[in-house]
């Protein structure tokens, strides 16, 4: 059965793809070490040329980022809710609870920054947020709070990034109008 998204799109399903598509869907499984190909990659694949810049890109994100992938994932989450993105906000909920994210710190992500500790994760969450949302608003001041913190010049790009990242993900599935995976929603209410 095809399932139509209420973008008129259809999600392309993995007994459907064939060559290049096929290999890429199992790919992103293994890389993943996931037993489903995400909708998100489904939707992008009505298009072979998105899809492939978007896997590209995401998996020399995955490889070759130094920040901690719990850091990547607790970035995306706190941005994802910000920017009200139920897609990206599921899956990247369930990659910090997958990765052993304690309740208090994401309930912290979620109503109070205030509350998140230690606070040289607070001020990560605040910058990212800042960066994606209002970037022209980051001040030198925003940047020396990090460095007091002990992050490097380097972190401090790679955050920045990760932040654009999230706000290219969240634009992605909301103007898609990528549905939740039913996996990623039964595998957050067992993680609750």
């Amino acid at each position: 059965m095809v399932h139509i998204l209420k973008s008129g799109l259809a999600l392309v399903g993995e007994g459907e793809a064939t060559g290049e598509m096929a290999e890429a869907f199992a790919e992103i499984k293994r890389a993943l070490q996931i037993p489903f190909v995400p909708n998100s990659m489904r939707t992008l694949a009505n298009s072979p040329a998105a899809f492939k810049i978007y896997w590209a890109f995401l998996r020399a994100s995955l490889e070759h980022s130094s920040l901690p992938q719990s850091l990547q994932s607790i970035i995306l989450y706190a941005i994802a809710e910000r920017r009200d993105c139920e897609y990206c906000s599921s899956w990247n909920e369930l990659s910090c609870r997958t990765l052993g994210i304690d309740e208090q710190t994401l309930a912290g992500v979620v109503e109070d920054l205030g509350n998140v500790s230690p606070e040289r994760l607070q001020a990560i969450l605040q910058f990212a947020i800042k960066a994606s949302l209002y970037p022209k608003e980051l001040s030198a001041e925003d940047y020396q709070r990090l460095r007091e913190e002990g992050l490097s010049d380097e972190e401090i790009v790679e955050i920045v990034f990760m932040a654009a990242v999230a706000a290219m993900n969240d634009t992605l599935a909301d103007a898609l109008k990528i549905d939740v995976d039913p996996q990623v929603t039964r595998m957050l209410a067992h993680s609750r």
